[in-house]
C-alpha cells in the first residue's frame, strides 16, 4: 500500500506524452501549460477582487437563543495596485464597527439585492487588516445557519447548529468576499454553549468537549469561502485510524463504529488513484438526520446525513457509502482545485460523481465501480427527460449563468451525471493509465487554484491531442446526450438484482436465492428492483430479509410500507418516520393516496412534527392541510 501510494506520488509530478497525437521528432517536450488568463466575473458575488483578503481571523459566539452568531472578523489584504477601497459580500449581516490596522474606518453598505449587501470600506494603500464587527441575523428559517431544536436532533436533547456555505451562503454569517475564485486561510475562536463540542472545517480540530464551551481553530490551507464551516452540539469523535474519525451524536457512535470501518481504507484508495491527501485529517462529522442534504465536502471535517451513511445494522459486510466516496473525491476535486465560477459546477461535481465510482472500485469492492457509472448513465437520462422542455442550457455542462439565473441551477443532473460521463468518455477513450496521468497533473499544476472550463479543454489538448473524434465541445457546450457514451446501459451486479426479484415475482422462493449471501448492496438492490411487486411480497421478502427487525431499511421498503400498512413492520416504518430527514416525505405521500393512509398520516404527524427541521416542516404542513390544531 505505502509502496504503490508512494510511486503513484512520484508520478504525478512526471511529464506525461500526449495520448493521441505522436510526436514526430525528439525536441524536448515544452513546459506544461498552465492556464494563466483572468477568471470570469462571478455574478454572484458583489465582491471587487482588486483588494483580497489571504487569511481571517474569527472571533465568535453561538447564541442558541436568539439564533444568531456575532463577532468580529479579522481580515489580511492583499493589495498589489495600493488601491484604497475594499468590498465584500453580506448577506443579513448588522455592522457594527470597522477598523483599519486599528483605527477606525469609514465604511458603507451597498444597495440590498439577492445577492445581499456589498460593504465597502475605504483603506489606505498600506492597510494590512481591516476588522469587521458585526452579528448575523436571527432568522430561525436562515439556510446557512441551520438551528435544529433538540427534538430534531437523535438524541433529543440539546439543539444543534450547521452552516452550509455552498454555493454563496457563508456571507450570511461572515462578511467575506464569497466567491470560489477567492481563497483565505483562516484562524477563529468560537464560543458555544458549555457541553457542547465545536467543529469547523480545519486544521486538528478538538477530539473532546471543553470545560468551558470556548475552542481555537486553525486552518493553514488557502480554501474559498463556501468550505468555511462550523457544527456544533452534544458529539463525540472516535478514531478510525491515526488521520481519519468520526464526529457523532452519542446515540449513533456504536453503529458508527461499525458501519464506518471502512474508512480508513477507502482513504487510501483515495490517495493511490489522486495523489496525497491535500489536508491535515479526513473525519466524517455525522449530521443529525434533519441535514438538508447527505454530504458537503467541507475540508478535513466532511458533514454527511447520519442516514446517508451509518444504518445501524450491523450487518457482516458494510455498505460502502458512495456518499462518503464522493464528499472525500471533494478533497482534490473541488477543495484543492476548485471551478472558478457556478457556471463550473461540473468541474467539481462531475469530477467529484466520476471519483466516487472509481475509489469503490479501487477498494476492490465487487461491481461497485461499474454500478456507480450505471447509475451516471441512467440518472442522467432521466434527467434529461424531466427537463425536455426546458431550454438547452439545463443539460449543458458549462453554463453562462445570468442574473435571472438561480446559482443553485448550476448543481443539476448535467453538472453531476454527465459531468462523470464525461470523464469516463475519456478513460475509456484513452485508456486509464493516460487519463490517470492527465488527471494527477491536473490536481498538481492547479493546486489550492481555480480552474475553468478553458483550463480544462487546454489541458485536454496538451495530453489527448486532436479532441474533435471525442466530441469534447459537444459534451461540454453542447446538450442533450452526445454520441459517445462509453458507459453501458446495465451493470452485471443491478441485472442480478433485477433477476432476483423477476425469479420472485414468477414463484421462486427467496430461500433458494442465497439471501444468507447478499451483501446490504444486494438487499438494497433487490428493493429497488421489485418495488411494484414489493406490496404483495411484504411478508415472504421479511422472512427472507428481515426488515421489519432492520433498524435502517432502503426507503422503497418505507414507501411500501406506507402504501400496505404491514403489520409486522409499523414499529420500524413508525421509528423512520419519528427520526427525521428528508425521506420521511416519501412515507407521506404514499400514505395520502388512501383514505385510511391519510387519517394515519395526520393523526401521527401531530406527534412527528417536532422532530421536523422547519422545511420539511413547512412542505408537510402544506401536503397534510396541517394547520397546528
Amino acid at each position: 500500500m505505502l509502496r504503490r501510494f508512494a510511486v503513484l506520488s512520484l508520478f504525478a509530478l512526471l511529464p506525461v506524452a500526449p495520448l493521441f497525437a505522436q510526436r514526430r521528432h525528439a525536441t524536448p517536450p515544452p513546459p506544461p501549460f498552465v492556464f494563466a488568463g483572468p477568471p470570469a466575473r462571478d455574478i454572484f458575488s458583489n465582491a471587487d477582487l482588486t483588494v483580497t483578503a489571504t487569511h481571517i481571523d474569527l472571533d465568535l459566539t453561538v447564541d442558541f437563543d436568539k439564533h444568531q452568531i456575532r463577532g468580529s472578523a479579522s481580515e489580511t489584504l492583499s493589495n498589489p495596485t495600493g488601491a484604497t477601497k475594499y468590498v465584500v459580500d453580506t448577506r443579513d449581516l448588522t455592522i457594527s464597527s470597522v477598523k483599519i490596522d486599528g483605527e477606525t474606518a469609514k465604511w458603507s453598505l451597498g444597495p440590498s439585492s439577492g445577492l445581499g449587501l456589498p460593504l465597502t470600506v475605504e483603506i489606505r494603500p498600506t492597510t494590512k487588516v481591516v476588522r469587521i464587527d458585526y452579528a448575523s441575523g436571527t432568522n430561525v428559517r436562515s439556510q446557512a445557519m441551520n438551528w435544529l431544536t433538540a427534538m430534531a436532533t437523535d438524541g433529543d436533547t440539546a439543539p444543534f447548529l450547521y452552516t452550509y456555505g455552498e454555493p454563496d451562503r457563508t456571507r450570511d454569517w461572515i462578511p467575506i468576499q464569497d466567491t470560489p475564485v477567492a481563497r483565505v486561510t483562516y484562524t477563529a475562536r468560537v464560543q458555544v454553549p458549555r457541553g457542547m463540542l465545536a467543529v469547523m472545517s480545519c486544521d486538528h480540530n478538538p477530539q473532546a468537549t471543553s470545560a468551558d464551551g470556548s475552542y481555537s481553530f486553525s486552518m493553514t490551507k488557502p480554501i474559498p469561502a463556501y468550505l468555511i464551516a462550523l457544527a456544533a452540539g452534544r458529539m463525540e469523535f472516535r478514531p478510525l485510524s491515526d488521520r481519519t474519525g468520526f464526529y457523532a451524536e452519542p446515540e449513533n457512535v456504536d453503529d458508527a463504529l461499525s458501519d464506518l470501518r471502512y474508512l480508513p481504507d477507502m482513504f487510501d484508495a483515495a490517495q493511490r488513484l489522486l495523489g496525497p491527501y491535500p489536508f491535515d485529517r479526513y473525519d466524517v462529522v455525522l449530521m443529525p438526520p434533519n441535514f438538508h442534504a447527505g454530504g458537503m465536502e467541507n475540508p478535513n471535517a466532511n458533514f454527511i446525513n447520519v442516514l446517508n451513511v451509518v444504518r445501524g445494522n450491523h450487518d457482516a459486510t458494510p455498505y460502502y457509502s458512495n456518499t462518503v466516496s464522493h464528499e472525500l473525491a471533494h478533497a482534490w476535486t473541488g477543495d484543492l482545485v476548485t471551478c472558478a465560477t457556478w457556471g463550473d459546477a461540473w468541474l467539481n461535481e462531475g469530477f467529484a460523481t466520476y471519483y466516487q465510482g472509481r475509489i469503490l472500485d479501487e477498494m476492490g469492492i465487487p461491481g461497485r465501480g461499474e454500478l456507480e457509472f450505471y447509475f451516471d448513465r441512467t440518472s442522467y437520462e432521466d434527467y434529461s427527460k424531466a427537463v425536455s422542455k426546458a431550454p438547452a442550457t439545463a443539460t449543458m455542462m458549462h453554463r453562462d449563468l445570468t442574473y435571472d439565473d438561480n446559482v443553485g441551477a448550476a448543481f443539476n443532473g448535467a453538472s453531476y451525471a454527465k459531468g462523470g460521463m464525461f470523464l469516463k468518455m475519456l478513460e475509456d477513450t484513452g485508456g486509464r493509465p493516460a487519463f490517470d496521468a492527465m488527471m494527477r497533473d491536473w490536481l498538481v499544476r492547479y493546486r489550492f487554484r481555480w480552474v475553468d472550463h478553458r483550463a480544462f479543454v487546454e489541458l485536454l489538448r496538451e495530453h489527448y491531442g486532436a479532441l474533435d473524434s471525442m466530441h469534447v465541445d459537444e459534451w461540454i457546450y453542447g446538450s442533450g446526450m452526445p454520441p459517445n457514451v462509453t458507459i453501458p446501459p446495465t451493470a452485471e451486479i443491478w441485472t442480478r438484482a433485477a433477476n432476483r426479484a423477476a425469479a420472485m415475482l414468477n414463484g421462486t422462493s427467496l430461500d433458494t436465492l442465497g439471501v444468507e449471501s447478499w451483501t446490504p448492496t444486494d438487499r438494497d438492490l433487490f428493493i429497488w428492483a421489485c418495488t411494484t411487486s414489493l406490496p404483495s411480497h411484504m411478508a415472504e421478502v421479511d422472512a427472507a430479509l428481515h426488515m421489519s427487525s432492520m433498524k435502517t431499511a432502503e426507503g422503497n421498503w418505507w414507501v411500501s410500507m406506507a402504501s400496505t400498512m404491514y403489520a409486522p413492520g409499523m414499529p420500524g416504518f413508525e421509528a423512520f418516520l419519528l427520526r427525521g430527514g428528508g425521506n420521511v416525505q416519501w412515507g407521506y405521500q404514499e400514505l395520502i393516496k388512501t383514505p385510511a393512509g391519510l387519517k394515519y398520516a395526520v393523526e401521527f404527524y401531530k406527534k412527528a412534527r417536532p422532530h421536523y427541521d422547519w422545511g420539511i416542516q413547512s412542505r408537510l404542513d402544506a401536503m397534510l392541510h396541517y394547520s397546528g390544531i
